[in-house]
């Protein structure tokens, strides 16, 4: 029988599990305004006991990414079943242990900042330098991991699509400032309850958070869209060639799927044919010559380098004329720490591939200057920024999400819906098994594919010049909000 302080300490461990495990479902479901706002509360709750926080962030990290499971089994690329499951179990658990490090690490700043006092009975100006000193650090922290191979998929995406309004604030504060707004709502929903918990005044605190969320989401949802114009068809391929299949397809095979991918295009008068992440091999070559303006995902050699990137075929190339190389490489699927290169090619069927430039501004010349994200770049808003910023009139990107499941897909395009929203630019998105198809400038979903079948489309999208916001002074106010609240924290210190 558990005697009291054993219950107390399970709730105590119970609540930042479910907290984690609440948070990651949300992120890639539709559940955001019921489960992502109780999940912050519970991390604010537990945040003065540091075990609390890293529960919180494994569990988090382990549901939001639960899809690395997935890569089981890699049988394909040579490894036993066994070691295969232990492979994909590994990388999983490594990468939820990380996420609660880094919210272990949070809830050390928390803890000197926040919890040397009674919260509750704080004056309010001293508590909101601290409050928003600490939304700030994580928002900031996201930031960072979104320029690190660590794929954090974090709390700035998670408001889409449970909450396109409050995500359309992206236009300004980009995702960064999405991910300080939630973090200030968890607390929000914190401290109200604890005042109300403790027989405190709580209900102007309670009711003017309730009147600045619904303003944020009146405003957040005001946008003019851009008019459509339908003058510059696209057509888009998308493959459904299994990952673990593609060892077998020949260049013959591929080419009689591009004849009937350029017949299909030329039909409908595309201007452009856009083919996903891999589709064409290393030294692929056409001996009649293109004959649509085409975009495909594809391999090329550099000084006996391989490298993965969008390659552009202009009409009559026998291959390939201009390109735009990956730069942001999965660790392990793609490019192996050198150190391990003797013992083993990775996880990649390729066997590892070099990052190209960090700039994805790409102007093809046959077609308007675009920013392009191929795969997981989409998760990282500030290179894309400064594609737009550099004149990119239109979002491209090419991915192969197989053998992931629908998890990831979801999680994929809410990415690139919020890269729409932050740049209110159109994005065109075409995977091999999905998702493809095109978001509107406010993040809409305008047309989609369906997933895991082979399809051609046309799709009609918009080239814009204009510029948000937060495209044109990126994370520059949240980085000086940070600056502004530490220096307010050191000053109320010192007084």
């Amino acid at each position: 029988m558990l005697i009291p302080t054993q219950i107390k300490s399970l709730r105590q461990n119970f609540y930042p599990c479910l907290g984690g495990i609440l948070g990651g479902i949300s992120v890639s479901t539709h559940f955001w305004l019921i489960f992502m706002p109780i999940s912050l509360f519970i991390l604010w709750a537990g945040s003065e006991r540091k075990i609390a926080n890293f529960w919180w962030g494994f569990f988090f990290v382990l549901i939001s990414h639960s899809w690395l499971y997935d890569l089981h089994p890699l049988t394909w690329l040579g490894f036993s079943w066994l070691t295969s499951l232990i492979i994909a179990i590994s990388i999983l658990l490594f990468c939820a242990f990380l996420g609660g490090i880094l919210v272990y690490l949070w809830g050390l700043l928390v803890e000197i900042i926040l919890w040397k006092e009674d919260v509750f009975k704080m004056k309010i100006f001293p508590l909101t330098i601290k409050v928003f000193f600490l939304s700030l650090t994580w928002g900031i922290g996201e930031l960072i991991l979104s320029q690190t191979p660590f794929f954090w998929i974090g709390l700035g995406e998670s408001l889409i699509p449970g909450d396109i309004y409050l995500a359309g604030l992206a236009r300004w504060i980009g995702a960064s400032g999405l991910c300080v707004l939630q973090i200030l709502i968890g607390f929000w929903i914190f401290y109200s309850q604890g005042r109300l918990e403790r027989k405190l005044h709580f209900k102007k605190i309670f009711l003017l958070g309730l009147l600045v969320i619904i303003f944020l989401h009146l405003f957040g949802g005001l946008t003019t869209p851009i008019k459509r114009n339908y003058e510059y068809p696209v057509a888009i391929w998308q493959t459904n060639i299994p990952t673990r299949e593609k060892l077998k397809i020949t260049d013959e095979f591929i080419k009689e799927k591009l004849s009937i991918a350029q017949k299909y295009a030329l039909s409908n008068k595309a201007k452009l044919l856009v083919a996903p992440e891999g589709t064409l091999s290393n030294n692929f070559y056409l001996s009649k010559g293109i004959k649509v303006n085409t975009l495909a995902g594809g391999f090329r050699n550099l000084n006996n380098e391989l490298r993965s990137s969008l390659l552009g075929l202009q009409i009559g190339d026998k291959s390939f004329s201009s390109f735009i190389d990956k730069n942001r490489l999965v660790p392990l699927g793609e490019k192996m720490p050198r150190f391990l290169n003797s013992f083993s090619r990775g996880l990649s069927a390729v066997g590892g591939i070099q990052p190209g430039s960090g700039s994805r501004f790409f102007d093809p010349k046959f077609a308007p200057p675009l920013a392009v994200a191929i795969c997981y770049e989409i998760s990282d808003g500030l290179k894309i920024r400064k594609a737009v910023n550099s004149g990119a009139k239109l979002i491209i990107t090419a991915a192969n999400l197989d053998p992931y499941p629908a998890k990831l897909y979801n999680q994929f395009l809410a990415l690139a819906r919020l890269r729409s929203i932050e740049n209110k630019k159109n994005n065109l998105l075409v995977s091999n098994t999905g998702p493809s198809g095109l978001i509107q400038d406010d993040g809409k979903i305008i047309q989609m594919l369906d997933l895991n079948i082979e399809q051609n489309d046309i799709v009609f999208p918009n080239f814009s010049s204009e510029k948000t916001f937060y495209t044109k002074f990126g994370d520059k106010p949240i980085l000086f909000l940070l600056i502004f609240f530490m220096g307010l924290n050191i000053f109320w210190k010192i007084n």
